[in-house]
């Protein structure tokens, strides 16, 4: 497991818990300093109280001004675009935070087709750790994001071996 400065609070969707292309659950596996939230659970709020000065991964957004500090800690929502859109909407406290974009990296693959700027959860967090903790970490994430993927077009017919 990899031990950052940077705090991750990852806020999964309910929904995107059960799925096999989850890769918040990647994330989480493999980063010490990742914290999983569930976003939707009857009965259960959302903890929210403990985000101050963090910033949001988003896709579109502008770029912060480079003078300002580097965050310590990272929010990023985990789910398909509609469900992240539909967290954003219900959790002001989400809406307040700075949002931070970051370009895809060129040559991505996806499973998912994802609005410009978009990525999956762990493609988002390994190249915000890129810069923040310098590429080695997010090297390995990007391993991580591969192999997962790999594995994922193996399994659904699309690699492998001809036959």
């Amino acid at each position: 497991m990899l031990r950052t400065r940077t705090r991750i609070v990852l806020i999964q969707h309910v929904l995107e818990l059960t799925e096999r292309s989850n890769t918040g659950r990647h994330a989480a596996a493999a980063l010490e300093t990742l914290e999983a939230r569930v976003f939707g659970q009857k009965d259960l709020p959302l903890k929210v109280d403990d985000l101050d000065g963090a910033w949001l991964l988003w896709p579109g957004e502008p770029q912060p001004d480079p003078a300002l500090p580097r965050p310590s800690t990272l929010v990023v929502l985990d789910g398909s675009w509609s469900q992240a859109r539909k967290v954003m909407q219900r959790v002001p406290a989400l809406r307040a935070l700075r949002r931070w974009s970051l370009p895809a990296p060129p040559g991505r693959r996806s499973l998912r087709a994802s609005p410009p700027g978009g990525m999956s959860s762990l493609e988002a967090i390994a190249e915000a750790l890129g810069v923040l903790e310098g590429d080695g970490v997010g090297a390995t994430l990007r391993a991580v994001h591969e192999a997962l993927l790999i594995k994922q077009l193996a399994d659904r017919g699309y690699v492998g071996p001809h036959r």
